[in-house]
């Protein structure tokens, strides 16, 4: 009893002991790791292009596309961005070492678990992730998962930005970018 005891007036103290920020959050930037950006956030002529790839849904439908660009402060920047009657109802994205991707025992990414995710409303054909920096000279991996429907058919279809495949069971890709 008296360990309980000791173990709640412990407990009380260090909660007593934290500050609260009562800053609101600013819902597109998480944990200082990434900004996201729905909509087309403008040409920027001082970023440059490094890589882009399409975007396949259901394996063969080229839905769009995956651009990934570095701005001057070496900063990733990838858009997701759709054509035609396609639009984009989710985002997963990983930016990192091959080693670091999420995967199952079986080899599979777990798009869950991938550091970068959104869910977007209705209506949305372009996406924009702003993450870490990449030095030039550095390469990483990029692995561009969407959830994407088909407004005049309802067709809905998982897509990947097209590159090589990830391992496992499943079609998903990723591809390297180098800077």
């Amino acid at each position: 009893m008296k360990f309980k005891t000791t173990l709640l007036i412990i407990s009380s103290l260090i909660l007593a002991s934290c500050s609260v920020d009562n800053e609101p959050i600013n819902d597109e930037i998480t944990a200082n790791l990434f900004t996201a950006v729905q909509g087309d956030p403008g040409t920027t002529t001082s970023n440059t292009t490094i890589h882009t790839t399409d975007l396949f849904a259901g394996q063969t439908i080229d839905v769009g596309t995956v651009t990934v660009e570095v701005s001057p402060d070496d900063d990733v920047i990838v858009t997701y961005e759709t054509d035609g009657d396609w639009q984009i109802d989710e985002t997963h994205l990983y930016i990192g070492p091959l080693g670091d991707l999420p995967t199952n025992g079986g080899g599979n990414p777990k798009i869950g678990q991938f550091p970068l995710s959104n869910t977007h409303t209705g209506g949305t054909n372009n996406f924009v992730y702003i993450s870490t920096t990449l030095a030039a000279g550095e390469c990483t991996y990029i692995a561009a998962h969407a959830v994407v429907t088909n407004t005049t058919t309802g067709q809905n279809e998982t897509a990947w930005g097209d590159g090589d495949p990830i391992g496992g069971n499943s079609w998903a890709m990723m591809f390297e970018v180098c800077n």
